[in-house]
């Protein structure tokens, strides 16, 4: 964990010329700028201006109509983290920081993602005698351009050793860079689509391990990019191909490294303690919401359908990968798995989200009823009713829709994030509602 000093002795002995101080905004992309050393230490104590504004683009690059932050509104202030340091070694004599957003007074800006999340934790920790573990696990795809369409890069088979064998000029440079920035991977597989890959990374307190999503979102697009491929986190490239998904795993441990989320006189026989109960209780609950946040783009639902193996059904279960949130087998640590997450989402609010919902599931005591067994996306509309077991969103207008109801969630991530991003995110789907497709005009230009 770098100091202010740590990163200015290391940006002198390295001879890093170009600093990227970054952040996200809430459609998830990257926006920064690029300072020289000179400049590096009254960035850590002051920050860099930024046009409030630009929270209000979405995912077009367009502003949005009716924002919140317009011309009139001035300045937050980056403030990079010396703790997110890390030199890029795929770039030349460059390094990049994470930031932390603020007010003119210093104060944290009320919509900054990260520090909504810095917040619950801290929340969690005076709450919960806990610390918060995650772990993020992503699928994306590497594709090429053919003929001036986009294919996969490959056509290897899931779990093959095809894939990284095929691919392995690109995974070895990408695992390397990676960990040069401090960003450790746990595994690496060729999965269910060709030219597709999943990528765990480590176990690590829930801030860390969200900084280092950010980071593999980036580095994953980049080094694919130096290759001659695109690698995309996109959920649906192609219709008739599996999807990607983003999986976080969860648990809970205090000082003395005990596990909170775990008991092994269950009698439910999943070896969970009433906190991991009560904390999946408030996922379920706010599920509708958690999936507005977690699978935010148009494309996102394309992937999420019954019998997809991706979630479609709020409900839980053990070693169940049709269900939202997965208990894994008792032979792994206790912790349990949010599946309803893909690439395109902001991952400060997806973490901050799913901890603040943990968070409702306590402090209320909400259980979250029985275990699902069975694959749950063949059950009829009387067997979910029977059960009580609710569909997820099925476009991004209903979990727009689902999310504006959430004041819980408003609440916890404060809301002027809450209303803004649904902006954000509505302004998307009504484009998506007007634009005309290649396939839509071959069918109905000839039969109409």
């Amino acid at each position: 964990m770098y100091t202010a000093d740590d990163v200015m002795k290391i940006v002198k002995e390295r001879e890093i010329e170009f600093i990227r101080v970054e952040f996200l905004d809430y459609a998830g992309l990257t926006r920064g700028r690029t300072i020289r050393p000179d400049n590096l230490r009254d960035a850590m104590e002051r920050g860099i201006n930024f046009s409030t504004a630009i929270m209000s683009f979405d995912s077009f690059d367009e502003y949005i109509p009716n924002p919140m932050y317009g011309a009139g509104d001035g300045d937050f202030f980056a403030v990079p983290d010396p703790a997110t340091f890390a030199v890029l070694p795929y770039r030349s004599k460059t390094a990049r920081m994470f930031c932390d957003l603020v007010d003119e007074n210093g104060d944290p800006w009320p919509g900054c993602p990260r520090h909504a999340l810095k917040r619950l934790l801290a929340e969690v920790e005076s709450v919960m005698g806990g610390r918060m573990y995650m772990a993020y696990e992503q699928e994306a795809y590497l594709l090429r351009e053919e003929n001036g369409r986009l294919v996969p890069a490959d056509d290897s088979h899931c779990f093959s050793s095809d894939g990284v064998d095929i691919q392995e000029d690109f995974v070895q440079s990408f695992v390397h860079a990676l960990e040069a920035m401090g960003v450790r991977t746990e595994q690496i597989s060729s999965e269910y689509g060709p030219g597709q890959l999943e990528v765990n990374l480590r176990y690590t307190h829930a801030l860390q391990a969200t900084d280092d999503q950010v980071t593999f979102k980036q580095v994953f697009k980049q080094i694919a990019r130096d290759k001659g491929l695109i690698g995309t986190l996109m959920p649906k490239p192609f219709e008739h191909l599996a999807g990607s998904g983003l999986h976080v795993h969860i648990s809970l441990y205090n000082d003395a490294g005990e596990n909170l989320f775990a008991d092994n006189t269950d009698p439910r026989g999943l070896d969970l303690s009433e906190k991991a109960y009560h904390f999946i209780g408030g996922l379920l609950k706010h599920g509708r919401s958690l999936i507005a946040i977690g699978a935010p783009s148009i494309n996102s639902y394309k992937r999420m359908r019954p019998g997809t193996w991706a979630p479609a059904h709020i409900c839980y279960g053990a070693g169940n990968r049709s269900v939202l949130v997965r208990i894994p087998e008792k032979r792994r640590t206790r912790r349990f798995e949010f599946r309803g997450g893909d690439g395109t989402c902001n991952p400060y609010l997806l973490s901050a989200c799913l901890v603040a919902a943990g968070l409702d599931g306590i402090h209320n005591r909400i259980h979250p009823g029985e275990p699902a067994s069975d694959d749950v996306s063949w059950l009829t509309e009387a067997q979910m009713q029977e059960r009580g077991i609710a569909r997820l969103p099925r476009t991004l207008e209903e979990a727009m829709d689902s999310l504006s109801q959430d004041t819980i969630l408003a609440q916890a991530i404060g809301r002027e994030i809450w209303e803004e991003y649904i902006k954000v995110k509505r302004t998307e789907w009504e484009k998506y509602t007007r634009h005309v497709s290649d396939w839509e005009r071959r069918l109905f230009a000839q039969r109409f």
